[in-house]
């Protein structure tokens, strides 16, 4: 009954040990674990992972079409959300496939935590990744961040943000810019047309704050 006894509990004490470093290993930021360089988008999603969705446009000027993708968590066993979101961002090479520019799994909000309007979507525009996250119901929030190639460092560095908080049903909301290059801040006060086809700027303060940059894999959102 001993002997029994005391491999039960060494058993025990392996599972729990098992699930401990499980847990550990699935905790570590993916962006540690994607490769330099690959062929496809394919190879940079991490186990168990999926694309939610993907933008291609040219990010350093090159002529060729770079890739950014929002990735998501696969599915628990329940089939539930609330499943963490990253943010994968790719620069194509001439019949070499493609290298990692940046990755970040602190920016987005998990698939599922933004409620009836949850949702991200990316542009890339004039060499510039734009990120737009979604979040609320009849009240919400969207935050844009948006990001540039430095030629110098080959790091997507942040020049941007923007917060929009509005609700739907008055058609009412506003609005902080930021420019983080030149410090410039702009902050404006919205209604819509009766139409709800165009905004009308009830407000508008210019200010200023500090200079800062962030590189893609620092950014943090607003979790």
């Amino acid at each position: 009954m001993k002997l029994a006894t005391s491999i039960q509990f060494i058993a025990l004490l392996l599972t729990a040990l098992l699930h401990d470093n499980s847990q550990a290993q699935q905790s570590v930021p993916f962006g540690k674990k994607l490769p330099a360089t690959a062929q496809a988008l394919r190879d940079f999603v991490p186990p168990g992972w999926t694309v939610e969705n993907q933008v291609s446009g040219d990010l350093n000027g090159d002529g060729l079409a770079d890739i950014a993708a929002v990735v998501v968590e696969g599915k628990d066993s329940a089939g539930a959300d609330d499943r963490q979101r990253g943010l994968i961002v790719l620069l194509a090479s001439a019949g070499k496939g493609y290298s990692l520019s940046g990755s970040n799994d602190k920016l987005l909000q998990c698939r599922g935590c933004g409620g009836i309007k949850d949702g991200v979507n990316l542009t890339i525009k004039n060499g510039v990744l734009i990120v737009s996250q979604y979040s609320g119901s009849r009240e919400y929030s969207v935050f844009t961040w948006r990001f540039r190639l430095d030629a110098a460092s080959q790091r997507l560095k942040m020049i941007g943000v923007d917060e929009e908080d509005a609700d739907g049903m008055v058609g009412k909301g506003s609005t902080i810019s930021t420019n983080l290059l030149t410090g410039q801040q702009i902050s404006e006060t919205y209604q819509y047309d009766q139409n709800h086809d165009r905004k009308i700027i009830l407000s508008s303060k210019k200010g200023k704050v500090a200079k800062s940059v962030t590189l893609l894999e620092d950014a943090v959102g607003n979790q």
